[in-house]
């Protein structure tokens, strides 16, 4: 059960996704807001129980960029909400900003519910999403700086890039672990070594820095 918030300026779009998520049973609750900003102030005067595992954040709102900004405000006091990016653009520049404030998806808003309640729930498992037409774009426009991500990618010890290396595949972290004959919690712990090493906070950063490290 997932504890979601969606939070986005058109208010017949907001409701319209309410509506439909919060009939699948994976859903427990859904709070909604129009905007990115007002809603992470009113988290910070959440209790524990009162906060969303993920949330679905416009990206544009008062301003082109409001989404993202709340994103990078509300990851900093709450780095274990999980954030997905909801656009009708597949802007590349608004794509590598919504990863660089720590987003773990991109969307485009003409995705069905039910590919929204996949990224929904893959997200809160640790598992970066992107529509089809959004990952080839993320992918092209990160790649560009490769020096620095070499020299990165070496901290790696070679069971930390056998792990991204499989993330890359697109294995989950239970699959992993019974591929390498480890346990999922040895896997998170990998990855969680990972970002620290590579100095990136989710899976997409982390896969385009090992970038020609991994084996094909």
């Amino acid at each position: 059960m997932v504890k979601l918030a969606i939070v986005d300026d058109d208010s017949r779009l907001l409701e319209s996704l309410r509506s439909h998520l919060e009939n699948f049973d994976e859903i427990e609750s859904v709070i909604t807001s129009n905007s990115g900003l007002r809603f992470a102030d009113q988290l910070s005067m959440m209790n524990a129980q009162q906060l969303p595992e993920v949330i679905i954040m416009d990206v544009s709102m008062g301003t082109v960029d409001e989404g993202i900004k709340a994103t990078s405000i509300i990851k900093k006091q709450f780095p274990f909400i999980h954030i997905i990016m909801f656009t009708i653009s597949d802007n590349d520049d608004l794509i590598f900003d919504a990863f660089k404030a720590g987003a773990m998806g991109y969307l485009l808003k003409n995705e069905t519910p039910a590919s929204i309640l996949k990224a929904i729930l893959d997200v809160k498992n640790g598992d970066a999403q992107m529509s089809p037409g959004v990952a080839r774009k993320a992918i092209n426009y990160l790649t560009k700086p490769a020096a620095p991500v070499e020299q990165s990618a070496e901290k790696l010890s070679p069971r930390e890039l056998e792990t991204i290396n499989l993330v890359a595949k697109g294995y989950t972290y239970n699959q992993i672990a019974e591929r390498l004959h480890i346990s999922p919690a040895t896997v998170k712990k990998h990855m969680t070594n990972i970002f620290s090493k590579l100095q990136v906070s989710n899976k997409v950063q982390a896969i385009l820095k090992t970038e020609g490290f991994r084996s094909a």
